[in-house]
């Protein structure tokens, strides 16, 4: 039997199949969770033997880390693609960013579960990281855009607090009933942009004029 190398070097249509396999394990994922997946489940919801599925992964960690990096770039390049020309407002930017956080989790709810439970790899992780950094990045940008006397460091500081309050109610967000997604999603643009807008509109308090006897 043909055993799992990962330095093996594959044709077009062993990368075919390699995807096949993702895509299997996404399904899976996001029917079952991570602990209850098996790669048993995985090689019958694509159609292949279990010793084939070894030849492309070893276990079920290394299929979860390759599945998760994969989301974690696409997701980074969606949310590159928002308003490049920087025609949007500062409230329409933010909107824009959280939709498509949503959007991307609500069309892949397995990224949530694999972010979340899986053990990751290094390689995995730090695409997550990458991928925090840039909501981060894009939200330190708008702010200072807007504002240009605060500093890097300060504007970054709210970035990541944007970046707790999105994860915090996305968790509620991946077990929420249908009908109460809606006013979840609203909540969470509301509270982003409650929290973020008396920093953006903050201005640099005017030097108090020095008195008389303070000038002699």
């Amino acid at each position: 039997m043909t055993v799992y190398d990962p330095n093996r070097k594959r044709n077009a249509r062993g990368e075919q199949r390699q995807q096949n396999l993702l895509r299997a394990a996404a399904a899976v994922f996001g029917r079952l969770g991570y602990h209850e997946t098996t790669t048993n489940a995985i090689a019958m919801e694509a159609g292949v033997s279990p010793a084939t599925l070894y030849q492309f992964f070893p276990n079920k960690e290394a299929i979860a880390s390759a599945l998760a990096s994969m989301y974690a770039r696409e997701m980074a390049e969606a949310e590159r693609a928002i308003d490049p020309e920087g025609a949007l407002s500062f409230a329409e930017a933010i909107h824009a960013l959280i939709d498509v956080c949503i959007s991307f989790n609500r069309t892949r709810p397995e990224f949530h579960t694999l972010v979340v439970d899986a053990p990751l790899s290094a390689v995995a992780r730090k695409d997550k990281q990458v991928l925090g950094q840039f909501f981060v990045d894009f939200i330190t940008a708008r702010l200072r855009r807007n504002l240009p006397t605060l500093s890097r460091s300060e504007a970054a500081h709210h970035g990541r607090v944007a970046l707790m309050i999105f994860r915090g109610i996305l968790d509620e967000l991946t077990i929420a009933p249908p009908g109460a997604s809606p006013r979840l999603q609203q909540a969470m643009r509301d509270a982003i942009l409650r929290y973020l807008e008396p920093v953006r509109t903050q201005r640099k308090a005017a030097t108090p004029r020095r008195s008389r006897s303070q000038k002699r």
